[in-house]
């Protein structure tokens, strides 16, 4: 068990506004703040023991985690890594470099004797490809006799007693290779009396690959698309395959012409251009509300292998932190195979003690396991949120959801250029006890509180006027309550009223904020606490541009000391029956362009005033980051003139034209204006007829 301090900031010593509360003055708190891999089965418990004895109580003040530099040393951190230099880890978690001069293939046994590449990976080896791609780092090689005598870094020795065709191998992560060598051993005999020196293959093809689905099922006969290096003729013993670097993560060598091989070495220079960190969980000690997330990452470049780096803010070099947060101490669910063949869920203790299964056949097995082996091993999603969405700049709110007692962090570090990287030198979490025990959230259309199912519909893009439930539950003194509350909106809302009580009455809010993307109430002469804890209520109406929309919420004290509180979904109020916070559009009723307005149909740019400008209106629904083009065009199809080209996410977007092309008037006429959105589904496109006159 390790036990890691907490470094508790004493008061004042950071100050963050979260934001100017409108009629109040600043809501303030103290305090700091790809890519491909699956969650993993097994967690370590971390505890964590407040330095200074304080207790959590109504004056805690906002406290830090900190992970790295001046925190928790990163090795003791460390659940597993992949890509990453962990012996550099004083001075900052980055990715490794690859040394030309070192095969990469071949690394320390295991104390078991397995077999290991130079990043400690072990080896799997098989006679073909595996059923999915690893995601834990392992390497993996398959394809003909002698696949884990390839790899074991004996040279004295051939592969197999007889010629080789191909082998298949998957270095684990994406690595910078440019270069492949094989070859027969140096002594011996071989078929009829000849030197195996000599029974080297004669022709070969060295072959590469980014994608996951030619080294799964590409047949082993033939090559993968990138060709490095084809030679129908061989005349000497080692073939030594030299290309230009590039980023690889399969490699085949396959033989037309049969031979013997005695090793396949890889290498490489450069850093790893992907690489990733998972954290043991963090014990927070008690259930707690997260606020925000800081780090401090750096970018290098160097000139080459053994060159001094330099820093280089400029570097195609990024850093994406993800956060999840749960009750207990996994966040999986581990189960063993029951004497009726089905599947108990199990504490990781008696997980780990029983026995791996056998494949042996019984009635009473599931899936070849008998009673007693390890069974399944799931996401525990009743205890732990998902991984969240990803944090892409530091100072960024936490996305795992508030009043949890634990947390776990995993960082992705990518670079576009084969000698730059990114350093993270440190990670901080900050936290505070909880305002109430739980707050739960409930939304609902106010024509229809207890919909069908349960389930909350709305109709894209069309006004419609909502209710949010909150209820909050204390359990102890030291939960000081909220005085205001904050909601996420698709758009800016229409408020129409705030009601508290039970029964809910209307009452006036202190004062209030509406935004483009956000709705706050503060009522700090009504606060709900442990003495007065009463239910509230938010009516608005809004639009929804997608088909699955979460109202999000938190609530917090104004000026107060601890983080706000996310508001979870949940039975907030019996006169509600939807126990959510999202909303829904049927997919029937999605429509990706709609609301295609024209201010007028007639432009008049003579300079009056009047219609001088073309003025038009529409919205996306449910894209993000689509191609849309709006331009006006002549009766024959000819573009006229663009008035927009780019990327962009749902929600409402205007035009504007002037009738001038390069600085010329537009002839006078009838003209389209053409709005073009293209997605997955396929391009969806709406027209208008405009004239021009003077």
């Amino acid at each position: 068990m390790l036990y890691v301090p907490v470094y508790v900031c004493p008061p004042m010593t950071f100050l963050f506004c979260r934001r100017p509360v409108a009629g109040i003055g600043s809501s303030c708190i103290f305090g700091m703040e790809l890519f491909f891999l699956a969650a993993l089965s097994n967690a370590i418990r971390v505890l964590f023991v407040v330095v200074l004895a304080l207790p959590i109580a109504v004056t805690a003040q906002v406290q830090t985690l900190v992970i790295g530099e001046g925190g928790v040393d990163w090795v003791e951190s460390i659940e597993q890594t992949v890509g990453l230099d962990t012996s550099l880890a004083a001075t900052g978690l980055q990715p490794v470099e690859l040394d030309p001069s070192v095969n990469i293939n071949v690394g320390p046994l295991t104390k078991s004797g397995q077999y290991t590449n130079i990043f400690g990976g072990v080896w799997r080896i098989s006679t073909n490809a595996p059923p999915a791609l690893l995601t834990d780092g392992s390497p993996y090689i398959y394809g003909a006799p002698g696949r884990r005598e390839a790899i074991d870094g004996d040279v004295s020795l051939p592969t197999y007693t007889g010629a080789i065709t191909n082998y298949s191998i998957d270095f684990g992560l994406l690595l910078p290779i440019n270069r492949v060598v094989f070859f027969p051993p140096a002594s011996g005999g071989g078929a009829q009396r000849a030197l195996i020196k000599d029974l080297y293959p004669r022709q070969y093809v060295v072959s590469g690959s980014l994608n996951e689905l030619e080294y799964l099922f590409t047949p082993k006969s033939t090559d993968f698309d990138d060709v490095l290096k084809r030679k129908l003729a061989q005349s000497e013993r080692v073939a030594d395959v030299r290309f230009p670097i590039q980023f690889l993560r399969f490699v085949r060598v396959r033989f037309p012409v049969p031979g013997f091989i005695a090793e396949i070495e890889v290498y490489g220079v450069g850093f790893a251009p992907q690489a990733r960190y998972v954290s043991q969980l963090f014990d927070m000690g008690a259930p707690v509300n997260f606020g925000r997330l800081h780090y401090v990452f750096e970018k290098y470049r160097t000139a080459g292998f053994g060159t001094e780096p330099e820093i280089a803010p400029d570097a195609p070099v990024h850093l994406v932190v993800e956060t999840r947060s749960g009750r207990d101490e996994t966040p999986m669910v581990h189960h063993i195979i029951t004497e009726l063949g089905t599947e108990r869920a199990v504490d990781l203790t008696t997980f780990n003690r029983a026995p791996a299964p056998t494949g042996g056949s019984c009635s009473s097995c599931t899936a070849g396991r008998a009673p007693g082996q390890r069974g399944s091993v799931q996401d525990d999603i009743a205890n732990w949120s998902f991984w969240s969405v990803p944090h892409l700049s530091t100072g960024e709110e936490i996305h795992a959801p508030d009043g949890r007692q634990f947390i776990q962090v995993q960082t992705f570090f990518t670079s576009k250029e084969v000698f730059a990287y990114g350093r993270l030198k440190s990670l901080s979490i900050e936290y505070s006890p909880l305002l109430a025990d739980t707050i739960l959230g409930e939304i609902a259309r106010a024509d229809e509180p207890q919909p069908a199912a349960g389930v909350v519909e709305v109709p894209i893009g069309v006004p419609v006027t909502l209710t949010y439930d909150v209820r909050a539950d204390f359990t102890s003194v030291s939960q000081v309550g909220f005085n205001a509350i904050r909601l996420v909106t698709p758009e800016a809302v229409d408020f129409q009223r705030f009601e508290m009580g039970d029964p809910l009455a209307v009452v006036e809010p202190d004062s209030m904020m509406v935004t483009d993307q956000s709705l706050e109430v503060y009522f700090p002469s009504n606060p709900v606490e442990r003495s007065s804890n009463v239910p509230l209520r938010l009516t608005f109406g809004t639009r929804v541009f997608n088909f699955i929309t979460l109202f999000e919420g938190e609530v917090f004290q104004i000026a107060g000391e601890n983080l706000p509180q996310s508001i979870d979904g949940g039975d907030a109020t019996p006169l509600v029956s939807t126990n959510d916070l999202r909303v829904i559009t049927p997919l029937d009723r999605l429509e990706v362009l709609s609301e295609l307005n024209l201010g007028t149909a007639l432009v008049t740019p003579n300079g009056d005033g009047i219609h001088d400008r073309l003025e038009l209106a529409y919205t996306l629904h449910g894209v993000s980051a689509a191609d849309v083009e709006v331009g006006v065009y002549d009766l024959a199809g000819r573009l006229v003139h663009r008035l927009a080209a780019e990327a962009r996410d749902e929600g409402r977007y205007t035009e504007s034209w002037d009738g001038l092309v390069k600085g010329q008037h537009t002839p006078p006429g009838t003209y389209l204006v053409r709005v073009a959105v293209d997605t997955d589904l396929g391009t969806f496109v709406k027209t208008r007829i405009i004239g021009i006159v003077y």
